[in-house]
């Protein structure tokens, strides 16, 4: 065989073997998905408001509430992947994957690692892990009897389908306090958002409408004491006031840049440090 017929023969093998290892390559992930937490069990201290807490007790599971067409101006990774909706969304965790269990989060610990505080399986079977390398408060509110705090880790996902490479990430969670009513929201994205916080008193009104329906219908549909009529009513402007206040609070600004370099241990990126 002459020189150029080699030559020839390792193009085209290298050229059927290219589309393969293209497909078999984890890609970076740019995603983003909003959830609502089943609610918070307990808080402490719980002298005052949940904004003055340095602990709470989250329960599980979490339910996928929104998924968009577009993260940062791209295709979302998560559309037609994840599920979302009221009693149909696609159901995950936060720190704890038994069935209705319970995690204890202990906030302004800042730089400390929490392997899989973030888990969520789609109806695939593939399954997404976030894990946090570190922490800040973003912001708590009181206003009469109703308080809330908004906190955000930064981290890495990974999925066990391995078909996405390890991807600087965030994980916002709001944690409302409404004269005893207690509940949680939260919303994923990666590249890590940058969160522009609204006017206090506005997201906290939305927030607390938004978990008010939500957990009125929760608990009607499970006693079955509202007719069919009124439920689908609640849940429709549950669903509506809960879009309001995740994209207010948590939801993907589109014209934000991408940050490029994970941030040092302990240390937010500048984007983050101006709220």
């Amino acid at each position: 065989m002459t020189q150029k017929k080699r030559l020839a023969t390792l193009a085209l093998c290298a050229l059927s073997v290219a589309p393969f290892s293209a497909l078999a390559n984890p890609i970076p992930l740019n995603g983003s998905f909003s959830f609502n937490g089943s609610g918070v069990a307990s808080f402490s201290p719980n002298g005052g408001g949940i904004d003055t807490a340095t602990s709470v007790v989250l329960e599980n599971p979490i339910e996928v509430s929104q998924v968009n067409t577009t993260t940062f101006g791209n295709p979302n990774y998560f559309d037609g992947i994840l599920k979302s909706g009221f009693f149909g969304g696609t159901l995950g965790y936060i720190g704890n994957s038994l069935p209705n269990g319970t995690f204890p989060l202990t906030i302004g610990n800042n730089s400390t690692p929490i392997s899989n505080l973030l888990g969520i399986t789609a109806p695939n079977g593939d399954t997404f892990n976030f894990s946090a390398s570190s922490e800040s408060v973003l912001n708590r509110n009181s206003s009469g009897g109703a308080s809330s705090m908004s906190v955000i880790f930064l981290g890495t996902m990974v999925d066990t389908g391995n078909n996405i490479s390890p991807t600087l990430s965030s994980l916002g969670l709001t944690f409302i306090d409404n004269a005893g009513t207690l509940g949680y929201t939260g919303a994923f994205s990666a590249p890590p958002a940058t969160i522009n916080v609204p006017e206090p008193g506005s997201l906290l009104l939305v927030g607390i409408g938004a978990l008010g329906l939500g957990l009125c219908a929760r608990k009607f549909k499970v006693t079955g004491r509202v007719s069919s009529g009124l439920q689908g009513t609640i849940s429709k402007w549950g669903i509506q006031l809960s879009a309001v206040m995740l994209e207010l609070c948590n939801g993907i600004k589109n014209s934000a840049s991408s940050i490029r370099r994970a941030p040092r241990r302990g240390r937010l990126p500048t984007q983050l440090r101006r709220i």
